[in-house]
């Protein structure tokens, strides 16, 4: 199996290679990521991946922008971005080579065996893409403040590796004391009042850009 996910892994990376100079839009969006790498890059994601909607009524993106300043980052995001879509690519690898299979396999020109392969390869890979989306959706990439201290800005990915933002109310995020989360933590949680759902971010990997506004969001790590 893991000779299977490896081998998989090595001809999407020879994939992306061979793809010609300005061709399509995956090969763009990762030369992009890794242009960004700098200290003051706020943005992790291309703007035309942006998902969710605007904290200023659609007022447009150089608007927000205007209105919102950052204050923490997880550069780290890009990999976990760049991951989901590899697993997406795997697991359409997987079960694209299933029907063929059951037709061989009906016409008498496949074993047994090879079917059971197959297909527990392709149940496999879709097991590990829903949980690996379940945990990379929840991983926080970019956290703004509103200029005027009212509201916080969220970024983090969909299912597909998209980036989608997520806007509330700074007094609808929980402080971290409330939360229960410490310092020394490798995973804080981020939650609200008036939502169940729980995204994650990480002070020991990420960057805390404007310590003041971080404090202003969740207050004082203990």
């Amino acid at each position: 199996m893991a000779a299977a996910r490896s081998g998989a892994a090595v001809a999407a990376m020879a994939w992306l290679r061979a793809l010609p100079p300005g061709g399509t839009r995956l090969r763009s969006e990762l030369r992009t990521e890794r242009r960004e790498d700098g200290p003051g890059a706020g943005e992790l994601w291309p703007a035309a991946e942006r998902r969710g909607g605007g904290c200023l009524g659609g007022q447009g993106e150089a608007a927000e922008a205007e209105a919102f300043r950052l204050v923490y980052r997880f550069p780290g995001i890009r990999y976990c971005r760049l991951l989901s879509r590899l697993k997406l690519l795997q697991t359409g690898a997987a079960l694209a080579v299933l029907p063929p299979v059951c037709y061989l396999h009906l016409r008498g020109q496949a074993p047994p065996g090879l079917l059971a392969y197959t297909g527990g390869v392709a149940l496999l890979a879709g097991a590990m893409l829903y949980g690996m989306s379940y945990y990379f959706r929840r991983v926080i990439g970019l956290i703004y403040l509103s200029r005027d201290g009212r509201n916080v800005r969220v970024s983090h990915l969909t299912f597909w590796g998209r980036r989608n933002d997520l806007c509330c109310p700074v007094e609808a995020v929980m402080p971290l004391a409330e939360v229960g989360d410490r310092k020394g933590e490798p995973l804080l949680q981020f939650k609200r009042y008036d939502s169940a759902d729980v995204l994650y971010f990480t002070v020991r990997f990420g960057q805390i850009v404007d310590r003041e506004g971080f404090t202003q969001i969740f207050g004082e790590l203990e």
